[in-house]
């Protein structure tokens, strides 16, 4: 089983998390008549898996530390809610032809999956009305749409689905307060309008710890968002994505007690940002993480997605570059391959690059015909002072003026210059910051490289 993330797909779904449990859930895959080879199901926000079938169009999903879920199996663009629990021996079947429609799932949570595939969430209230009206409205929602749940019989054919559920319908009923001021301006044109404390109040009375909701969507989407408005009306600003994402995490490693939807949250929280918008600039975020992640998967979780984008690790290929010569010709990194590089980030207007020149031309002596190049990568703006100071220094091996559009400086987290990196003869990485040619030792560190 392989496992991909689908944060485009699943910004757009609501699906819920996996609580972590001892041992784990399984689904059984059988298709007839597959188009496809293989199949989906999308766990969370930041978690997505699938499957590869085999020639008789079978396969399993086993998802490890998974009491239950809500989720979401994929198959051809097409996807369709799925509810499963440890132990509930499920089996997924459907005609690859008619995914959706053919699609039944058989097991102990055969009537729960009934009726999430044939029950459609009534539209809320409108906007336009008063809040009272407009509160009042979502309770009589969520009221009836419980009624049907009960009318079913899910609370004597699946006891823990229909419990679960009568809470998560509550929550995909109060979402729409967390708009509902903003709503209420678009529907009536008044630009001024404030909600006042009541929607803050009812807000805030939602807001609590349930660990038995860790694995709805719906809840956790209201924490998600909740809790920025409760943070926000007690004077809280938030300039961008970042700072909410920070100040939720903050206030659920604060206020909340430990437990399974502390944990759930955060490491929700954490991956997403992380997956959407990368690690750079998020120490703050990292610090909570490390600080209140606790949960041994969720932490290993957490620490695989911040591993993934480090792009100067070790053994990691090279970010690249591209960069010229004096005379003009392009370079990149697949251009240098078969030989190790040492290579000098500097600039004319660097006094401590310019300290080194005589040390990397001692150096370089040093290695001559082994297999190593020493490859001198200015960040100069100014291509002619570049040019002046490769006269004055007379700097060894091969010179190159990068192209100002270039990440490579970027993608290596250069703060300060000079910068010297280490790479193989195959572009991966030996040392993202290695030792500085005046530095003692340097010449034994290059001595024991293989085969130089």
């Amino acid at each position: 089983m392989k496992k991909l993330k689908f944060i485009a797909l699943l910004a757009l779904l609501g699906v819920a998390c996996a609580p972590q449990q001892p041992a784990g859930t399984t689904l059984r895959i059988e298709v007839t008549n597959p188009t496809l080879s293989n199949v989906g199901l999308l766990v969370d926000r930041t978690t997505g898996y699938t499957v590869e079938l085999d020639r008789h169009g079978r396969a399993t999903f086993t998802l490890p530390g998974v009491e239950y879920l809500y989720g979401q199996l994929v198959y051809g663009g097409q996807t369709v809610p799925v509810f499963l629990q440890r132990g509930d021996g499920a089996t997924a079947r459907f005609d690859g032809l008619h995914f959706a429609e053919s699609l039944e799932i058989d097991g102990a949570n055969r009537a729960a999956n009934d009726y999430l595939r044939t029950t459609v969430l009534p539209e809320g209230p409108s906007y336009e009305l008063a809040w009272e009206e407009f509160a009042q409205g979502l309770r009589e929602k969520a009221d009836g749409i419980v009624r049907l749940l009960e009318a079913r019989g899910l609370d004597t054919l699946c006891p823990d689905f229909a419990r679960i559920e009568r809470l998560r319908l509550r929550y995909a009923y109060a979402q729409p307060m967390l708009v509902y001021e903003m709503g209420h301006r678009m529907m009536t044109g008044d630009t001024t309008f404030r909600a006042g404390q009541a929607l803050t109040d009812s807000v805030r009375g939602l807001i609590e710890a349930h660990d038995e909701l860790a694995c709805a969507a719906e809840y956790r989407d209201f924490l998600r968002f909740g809790i920025p408005l409760l943070l926000q009306d007690e004077g809280a600003t938030f300039g961008n994505s970042y700072e909410r994402t920070v100040a939720t995490m903050r206030y659920l490693g604060e206020e909340f007690p430990e437990g399974l939807i502390r944990q759930t949250m955060l490491r929700s929280l954490a991956l997403e940002y992380l997956q959407t918008s990368g690690v750079r600039g998020t120490e703050e975020l990292q610090n909570l993480a490390n600080a209140y992640l606790t949960d041994p998967q969720m932490l290993a979780d957490y620490r695989a997605e911040i591993a993934r984008h480090d792009l100067t690790a070790a053994g990691r290929p090279s970010p690249d570059f591209t960069a010229s010569d004096r005379e003009g010709r392009s370079y990149t990194l697949a251009d240098l391959r078969g030989k190790y590089l040492y290579i000098d980030l500097w600039a004319s207007w660097c006094g401590p690059c310019r300290r080194e020149a005589p040390h990397l031309k001692r150096l370089a002596e040093r290695f001559a015909g082994r297999d190593i190049l020493f490859v001198g990568v200015s960040v100069d703006t100014d291509r002619a002072a570049w040019e002046k100071a490769l006269d004055e220094e007379q700097l060894p091996g091969l010179q190159l003026w990068l192209d100002p559009s270039s990440s490579f400086a970027e993608d290596y987290g250069v703060e300060s210059i000079p910068r010297f990196i280490l790479l193989d003869k195959e572009g991966h990485i030996v040392q993202a910051d290695m030792l500085r040619p005046s530095s003692e030792g340097v010449g034994a560190y290059l001595e024991k490289l293989k085969n130089l």
